[in-house]
């Protein structure tokens, strides 16, 4: 069995002509894989998602994307051959979702997409450049979408040079020509290896599951595969240091017109946690509009590992500590309003001894597409605040 290019789950609640009714709100969640960047890992927990969100929202328009990183695909989408570094996947992941984006809203008479974007190790690096690059477009230079929500797994977002594995290969990757040299020792090695049997070695010697076994099986024996793993994991050490947003998109409120937003009607907006993300607007509100709808923002979630190979525990707590919602009012000595703390991203510590590569277990795949799902749900509480108020 092949390697696939991407994941794709969809349902459409369609009208009188089988196309989507022209009003529908949809949402899309596009993933952005970890690296070695195979889709194939993440089924199970793509597919979870999916059957989640769809038992919560079965009336709403739902698409849960995820692709292969370029340089491990089946076909290469790319103009010039592999390997890519980060700032090609990052370009590449950018045209993509804006590819998509313009389908979906020109299905819906032009309509903004809500977009939730998900990644995995590098790629919630991806998706925070992504989203970061966006929110720097003036609004009537952006693309027909909003990016509602962010969500980060097992982040490498920051310092990943100082990590527990960073600080090991680190070295080898500055070496001249190691990655060609890696790969070519690993074909050397596999070449004449069927998969099936190089399956269950995998499976001999790491304890994998089944469908990861295979999937790292083909990705050992595929043609590019390894030098691309190691080519950007050498970006990877370079590029990714020091924390270079900017505070606007680690989460700032939006711009609420007093004199014509009621207390009573924004604090019920932000109690509605239960509301579909993508559910269709309701006509039946009697709010009055105000005079300036507030500006969409993107709500951030991280979900971290409670000891991860690819992220000091000093690089998480830092950033949890600077960037993170704060449990407490009380910031530097000074009162930080309840408002403001709803803009700031949620940062969460596994409790469930889930690792950073989840994948591999099907266990911790489900687990992930539980908390995914989750989440989502909790993105829904500044749509519906927008909702309410646009009437």
């Amino acid at each position: 069995m092949a390697l696939s290019n991407e994941i794709f789950h969809t349902f459409i609640e369609p009208g009188p002509d089988g196309k989507p009714l022209p009003n529908s709100k949809p949402l899309l969640v596009y993933f952005i894989t970890g690296n070695p960047g195979l889709i194939d890992y993440y089924e199970i927990t793509l597919k979870r998602l999916f059957d989640t969100l769809r038992a919560k929202h079965g009336d709403s328009d739902l698409y849960v994307y995820g692709s292969s990183l370029p340089g491990f695909m089946i076909d290469q989408l790319m103009s010039s051959p592999p390997p890519y570094d980060l700032a090609q996947q990052i370009e590449h992941h950018t045209s993509q979702l804006l590819m998509m984006a313009s389908k979906l809203s020109q299905e819906r008479n032009g309509a903004s997409v809500p977009i939730v974007l998900v990644g995995h190790s590098i790629g919630a690096y991806m998706c925070l450049e992504i989203i970061s690059r966006w929110q720097a477009k003036a609004a009537e230079s952006r693309a027909p979408m909003e990016i509602v929500g962010g969500i980060c797994l097992f982040p490498t977002v920051v310092d990943i040079a100082k990590s527990p594995t960073g600080r090991t290969v680190a070295p080898f990757l500055a070496l001249p020509g190691s990655t060609i040299v890696a790969h070519y020792l690993v074909k050397m090695i596999f070449i004449l290896v069927p998969a099936f049997i190089l399956s269950l070695l995998v499976r001999l010697v790491t304890g994998m599951e089944p469908p990861a076994a295979k999937t790292t099986a083909r990705f050992l024996k595929s043609k590019h595969g390894v030098r691309q793993a190691l080519y950007l994991a050498k970006h990877e050490m370079t590029t990714v240091a020091a924390d270079k947003w900017t505070d606007s998109l680690w989460g700032k409120p939006p711009s609420f017109s007093p004199s014509t937003i009621s207390s009573d009607v924004t604090n019920s907006t932000f109690n509605a946690r239960r509301d579909s993300p993508f559910r269709k607007r309701s006509s039946a509100s009697t709010t009055p509009k105000p005079a300036q709808t507030p500006s969409a923002e993107t709500k951030l979630f991280f979900y971290w590992a409670r000891s991860d190979h690819w992220v000091a525990n000093d690089t998480r707590d830092e950033l949890i500590s600077t960037r993170g919602r704060l449990s407490t009012l009380i910031s530097g000595g000074r009162r930080v309003s309840a408002t403001t703390e709803l803009y700031r991203p949620v940062m969460e510590i596994d409790d469930h001894g889930i690792p950073h590569g989840f994948p591999l277990k099907e266990a911790h795949s489900m687990l992930i597409g539980d908390k995914l799902a989750e989440y989502i749900d909790e993105i829904s509480v500044p749509l519906r605040a927008r909702n309410v108020m646009e009437g």
